[in-house]
């Protein structure tokens, strides 16, 4: 089974929201109210803001800068515009580089001096990668560089010394692995050195996810690991490396040979298809105390998905609990599913993203037309949520795939901001699509 057609087979779960079911009835006050989605593009891809591993939204001394993926004629195209906050305006849309299909999207960070770096291009081929040549500005990139054999998926940080870190999964070796790159200040990509690998050879996928602690030392990693062929287990897990990458453990500090493997990770969840439970994994975030916290859904059929967060209590075992119970209001009745992200901020406040749908019974909900965007916040460490919708509700036409701005090192995100995808999936990764992406933030 192709990642697509795993994505297919996900129904939803639920969620609560003004909008509000319980536990949401208790959730606390002071949450952010959401502008109008701004339209940032005409041309999305049919995946154009896709894969909510990686983050594709910087904010830095008063600009955020939002990238995405266009198709335009027979091409793809990484493309950038920049939101001034003084001026509330948006800058035109810039052209960082071409991507081979729908799934060479970009990944973009910023390092401690305000350039922005980022990488794209591949599905199964070499990386791209660029640098801003002004700190803080999208308009001009540096010379193109590529890295990496076979590669797809990328995520991205930037550390404490602007060295860049980044996974992603590469195909060169059997069975297929998730590999580590990094980057040191005006000096190549080095590596990679494999950090997870399935089990056995074949199709395989990670959704992995990276995050600092607030040592700006410690990596956290999340993951689904999937490895395509019924039967074989299913697991969403965890590592950390206390030292920039250069080794790894389990939550519980146990040293992990390298590269992982799904029954070496911290398993958060387990199940395997068909008949097991069906997992998803969104993306990890780390609270200002140091404890990380990983968004997934999971389902056994004929269940629907509900969508989760994990993280470790005092003892050190990880506890998972729903986002929400159920929906209210104008999402009565819909069901929250991935894609999603999750951010949190400096003074703990949780935002959550995810999408809620309404799709009959054995329905293709790969960008079912039913899809919104919803925006959910705790300011109380995730045991309530508000929940708002942040898509103007089209019944034809699905709005889906959003990307929260998360932390990469040197971004500080008190208030993320969201972009998604308005429009069809496509039937092909080659497909050109008219899709319209849009950016929404808190007023």
């Amino acid at each position: 089974m192709r990642r697509r057609d795993f994505l297919k087979t996900l129904t939803s779960g639920t969620a609560g929201a003004t909008l509000l079911g319980p536990p949401a009835a208790r959730a606390c006050a002071g949450a952010q109210e959401l502008a109008k989605p701004f339209r940032l593009s005409r041309h999305g891809c049919g995946r154009a803001t896709g894969y909510a591993e990686t983050n594709k939204i910087v904010t830095l001394a008063g600009k955020t800068h939002v990238t995405w993926l266009d198709s335009e004629g027979k091409g793809f195209y990484v493309r950038v515009r920049t939101l001034d906050h003084a001026g509330g305006a948006w800058s035109e849309t810039y052209t960082v580089g071409e991507a081979h299909d729908n799934h060479g999207g970009p990944a973009l960070t910023v390092d401690g001096q305000g350039f922005l770096h980022v990488v794209y291009y591949p599905h199964h081929h070499p990386f791209r990668y660029r640098r801003s040549v002004r700190p803080n500005d999208a308009s001009a990139w540096g010379e193109e560089a590529q890295f990496g054999t076979r590669c797809t998926y990328p995520t991205l940080v930037c550390g404490q010394d602007d060295t860049l870190y980044l996974t992603c999964r590469e195909s060169d070796r059997q069975p297929w692995v998730v590999n580590l790159y990094t980057k040191r200040p005006d000096g190549p990509w080095q590596g990679p050195t494999a950090v997870l690998q399935a089990e056995q050879q074949g199709y395989s996928h990670y959704q992995e996810a990276l995050s600092w602690g607030p040592d700006h030392r410690t990596l956290h990693l999340s993951c689904r690991i999937y490895d395509g062929k019924p039967g074989r287990p299913r697991v969403v897990g965890y590592l950390r490396s206390p030292d920039f990458g250069k080794t790894w453990q389990r939550s519980d500090g146990t040293p992990v040979e390298l590269p992982a493997t799904a029954r070496t990770v911290t398993a958060i969840a387990q199940g395997s298809e068909p008949g097991g439970e069906s997992l998803r994994c969104g993306s990890i975030a780390v609270d200002p105390s140091g404890k990380p916290h990983v968004l997934f859904s999971a389902s056994t059929a004929p269940d629907p998905i509900s969508a989760w967060i994990a993280s470790p209590d005092d003892s050190g075992t990880w506890r998972r609990r729903p986002v929400l119970d159920e929906l209210a209001g104008p999402l009565a009745g819909r069901r929250l599913t991935m894609a999603g992200g999750l951010t949190i901020a400096p003074d703990g406040r949780m935002f959550v993203v995810l999408q809620a749908l309404q799709a009959p019974p054995g329905s293709d909900t790969w960008g079912h037309a039913s899809n919104e965007i919803v925006w959910l916040e705790s300011l109380d460490g995730g045991r309530t949520f508000t929940a708002r919708l942040a898509s103007t509700p089209d019944a034809d036409r699905a709005h889906w795939l959003p990307s929260i701005e998360r932390p990469t090192g040197h971004n500080r995100v008190t208030v993320p901001g969201v972009i998604y995808t308005a429009g069809p999936p496509g039937e092909r990764n080659t497909d050109t699509l008219a899709n319209e992406v849009y950016w929404v933030g808190v007023k």
